[in-house]
């Protein structure tokens, strides 16, 4: 399955290191669906960008990352330079995400309001936590880390570029104790 060359392209995965001697690649998953990394499927490899393609022969788990190997390569010469670049797969359309899931580039820039309207600051990054997603909202104080999950988030708006917040007293400056 080949992508169009105008797709987005998003990435899934980074490259730990190479694995045996037959051109295997471990892979850390930075996705919510790995399994869209399946055999047949073409992925990117790059920095910040796919800048090779190749096609996945086949994937497993391996001590929770993936071990790909992939088509047309059967040599730990050919990958070991990969070290460190990025899995892209193309970006899904909006209709197949589940009900709740938002890609990390939708969400940067957003801006974060209050229930009543004032706003809080922007979305300046989308990183993990230990209970879920978190949100990194800049401020004209600084950054706060907010918890990307019900109710804190009240809704998001893609259309308008908004998330509506309803956070914890206290944890933005301002906010009365």
């Amino acid at each position: 399955m080949s992508a169009s060359p105008d797709a987005c392209w998003l990435a899934v995965g980074r490259i730990r290191r190479p694995h045996g001697i037959h051109g295997e690649i471990v892979v850390e998953s930075l996705t919510d669906f790995p399994e869209r990394l399946a055999p047949g499927i073409e992925i990117g490899l790059g920095s910040e960008r796919p800048d090779q393609r190749v096609v996945i022969h086949h994937v497993r788990p391996h001590k929770g990352d993936f071990l790909i190997a992939l088509q047309g390569i059967s040599d730990r010469n050919a990958v070991e330079g990969w070290r460190g670049l990025y899995v892209f797969l193309p970006e899904q359309p909006r209709g197949e995400l589940p009900p709740r899931y938002y890609y990390e580039h939708e969400l940067l820039g957003c801006r974060c309001l209050r229930a009543d309207g004032a706003t809080l600051g922007g979305v300046s990054a989308l990183m993990p936590g230990s209970g879920g997603h978190l949100i990194a909202v800049a401020t004209p104080t600084g950054e706060v880390l907010v918890p990307f999950v019900s109710p804190i988030v009240v809704r998001v708006d893609l259309s308008s570029g908004t998330i509506v917040l309803d956070p914890p007293r206290g944890l933005f400056d301002g906010d009365a104790l």
